[in-house]
Parts: structure tokens; sequence; C-alpha cells
């Protein structure tokens, strides 16, 4: 009967090396599953080098690392959250079914489309190879996976709940880009209205009305004062047309800029909080966020103080952070949840009333839930509501520079049919 080695966790996040007997591995796999483990590693005798030749490697390659010797593997490109929610779940599902981590994500390498998720997977299996844990693999691509991704994964693998977490994550990645495509898809249309309208002004200002203007010049009549007028704003954005369009570029250069400043970011993203109607869309969009990562993160076990510090950055709002981080404080200096948020002064009584209702019961993953989910159906709303206005809004500006457009022309042309009369 050939003989398996395995390296696994068990449910105090322990690892686990030693080897058993099994006539195949799908028995092997099953015996270990019984045994409450979580299988990192599993391989024949007879395929691979015995488990101590594997630990011997895999504690000179850490001996190696702290002397500088490794490099460090990483990708800039971004992976789109469809993918990675993919990933997530493809991943979830083979852990829970048995699958050694390695093997999984040496299959999920081979089949995903998208190149830099590909190479990231193939380094990470190379580093589960080389023995290190799955979170240190994780957290080697910042690019990839977020802090909050490699802060439920570490302590997923130090309470050995690793795959009731991957199932977790998959399911927030899986809601966070279902919203984000609804998003998408009710402001496609509209924009492609907006953009289309811009369009057709710059053929009329640049095109259209030049032509207009040479033809009655050649009349030699006095033309009417709003024809005038809006000829002369014509005029003055053709003849000028380069330098309001190098201005554009050079402000438009420097607001981004400055937007990557730390106080230019903090302004932006203030600004974007302030607008109006628009900013209650965008703050409620953000609390959602906070929400579902908060609950994530505290039903997997993570301490409060480490949960609001990692949740502050996937906020992606320099005002809501400095918030987290001073919720945070007072939380540390023994003030309750609720209490510490109310004082912030930036979250609204429903988050403040629904967290006071989690703490005392000690339901605060499953509170924070519900007012994510609350949050995005509001969302939702509001931007099918906007979208809904936005597209006559645009029709009838766009009517009202059309008509524009057409008196300053044909006004000219009574006026020279009458005196002609």
């Amino acid at each position: 009967m050939p003989t398996f080695n395995y390296i696994a966790k068990n449910k105090e996040g322990q690892e686990v090396r030693s080897s058993l007997d099994a006539a195949t591995r799908l028995e092997a796999l099953e015996a270990l599953r019984k045994k409450g483990l979580t299988v990192v590693d599993l391989f024949s005798v007879d395929d691979r080098k015995s488990l101590t030749e594997v630990a011997a490697e895999a504690e000179k390659k850490k001996g190696n690392e702290k002397q500088g010797k490794r490099k460090s593997f990483s990708f800039t490109a971004k992976v789109k959250m469809t993918d990675l929610a993919v990933f997530c779940r493809q991943l979830a599902i083979s852990v829970n079914a048995g699958v050694p981590l390695r093997d999984a994500l040496e299959s999920i390498g081979t089949e995903v489309e998208q190149p830099v998720l590909r190479r990231v997977c193939i380094d990470m299996v190379n580093q589960l190879h080389d023995g290190r844990s799955f979170s240190e693999a994780v957290g080697s691509h910042p690019k990839v996976f977020n802090e909050m991704f490699h802060g439920l994964i570490k302590v997923a693998e130090e309470s050995g709940r690793l795959p009731s977490t991957l199932e977790q994550l998959a399911a927030y990645l899986e809601k966070a880009d279902r919203l984000r495509r609804r998003i998408k898809a009710m402001s496609a249309y509209p924009m492609f209205i907006g953009v289309f309208f811009i369009i057709v002004c710059l053929i009329m200002t640049l095109f259209i009305l030049p032509q207009f203007t040479d033809i009655f010049s050649g009349f030699g009549a006095k033309l009417p004062v709003f024809t005038r007028i809006v000829f002369s704003v014509n005029n003055f954005f053709v003849d000028n047309f380069l330098a309001i369009l190098g201005g554009f570029i050079l402000l438009s250069t420097a607001v981004v800029f400055y937007g990557r400043t730390a106080s230019g970011s903090y302004q932006k993203d203030k600004l974007k909080l302030s607008l109006p109607y628009a900013g209650g869309c965008v703050k409620k969009y953000i609390l959602a966020r906070f929400c579902r990562s908060m609950a994530i993160m505290v039903q997997s076990g993570v301490p409060i103080s480490n949960a609001l510090e990692i949740c502050a950055d996937a906020t992606g709002n320099q005002l809501i952070k400095r918030s987290v981080l001073s919720v945070r404080e007072m939380i540390m200096t023994g003030n309750r949840i609720a209490a510490s948020l109310d004082r912030s002064g930036i979250f609204p009584g429903l988050i403040i009333r629904m967290v006071s209702v989690g703490e005392e019961s000690g339901q605060l993953p499953e509170v924070l839930e519900n007012v994510s989910d609350l949050y995005e159906d509001q969302v939702e709303v509001s931007v099918m509501t906007s979208m809904a206005l936005f597209e006559p809004l645009v029709i009838c500006v766009f009517g009202a520079f059309i008509l524009i457009l057409v008196l300053a022309i044909y006004l000219p042309i009574f006026t020279v049919s009458m005196s002609v009369r």
C-alpha cells in the first residue's frame, strides 16, 4: 500500500506534517478530512522527496529569505474584481472538497484566463512548495490581494477556518462585483447619450456654424442681435480652441497630480461626500462596503481594533478612513463601538443604532451584514433614479442647444427675405 506524506492544518491552525498509508490519493484525502485537517499538500513518497527533505529544504529557503537572497515577486497590473471573485469561489469549492491547497491553486492557475492572475497562482504554488504559508504567498502580491484579503487568510490559517473564510471572501467579492456591474450597466446608456451630445456640439461649433458665418458676412446686411451674440461666442471658441483645449488638459493634469498628494486626496474625497445628492449616494456605497468588510472580519475572529484598521483602508475615502481610525482609538481606550461611532460624527444614526443592538445581542456580524444589504439596495435605487432622470435632462439640454443654433441661423434668413420684399 502506498505511503503518502502530507502537510495540513488542524482546527487550532497548527501545522501538521506526517504520513499515512492509503490505497489511493482520494482515500488519503478522505482519511485526512475525517481527522478534521485542512490539507495544504499531499504527495506520494515514490513521486516526491521525503518529508524530512522537504522540511529541510523549506527551512533552508526561509534562511535565505532572512538573508535577503530571495527576491520579491510582484505584479503591477491590477486584476478585475470579477476575476478575483471567480478565483476565490473556485478555491473555496476545491478546498471544501478536500483538494490540497497547493493542488487547487495549481489547477486554477492552468484554467484561469486572466494572465496576471495565472502568473500569481503559479508563483503562490512555488512558494507553497518552498514551505511558505498560504498567507505569506498571498501577502507577497499586494497589488492583487488587498490588506483585508491578506488579513483574513492569515487569521483563517491560525484558527483553522480556511475553507469557511474562503467561502465568505468569495461571497463578499461576488456581492461587491454584482453591485458594481449593476451600476455600470445602468449608467452605460446615459453616458453614451452624454458623449454623443458633446460630439454633436463640437461638430456644430467647429464646422457648421463657421460656414454660415462666412455666408452671412457676404450679404452685407446687418444681422440680428441674437445671431451676432451666438456667432461671436462661437468665433471666440473656434479661434481659441487649441488654447482652451491646452488649458483644460493642464488644469486636469494639475488636479490629478494634486489629488495624489495626501492633502489633495483628502480634499477630493471630502468634496465627493459634500456633493448634492451624489455625495449621499457615494457615502452610502462606501458605508455598505465598510459594513460588509467589518462583518466578515469580525465573524472570522479578527479583533475589532485590527478589523477597523484594515477596513479603514478598504473604504477608499480619506475622510471616512480618518473617522474610522479615530473610532478605533476610542474603542481601544475602553469606549463602546456604537458610542465611538456616534462621536466620530460621520456615521448615520441607522448604523449607530444597529451596531448598538448588535453589541448587546452578540450578533454584530449579522447586524452589519443587514446594514450593508440595506445600503446597497438604497445605492442601487438611487443610481436607477439618477440615470432615469439624466436621460431626459440631457435631451432637454441638447434640444435647447440645437434650438439656439437654429434660431441664430434662421433669423438672418428671415431678415434678408423681409428686406427683399
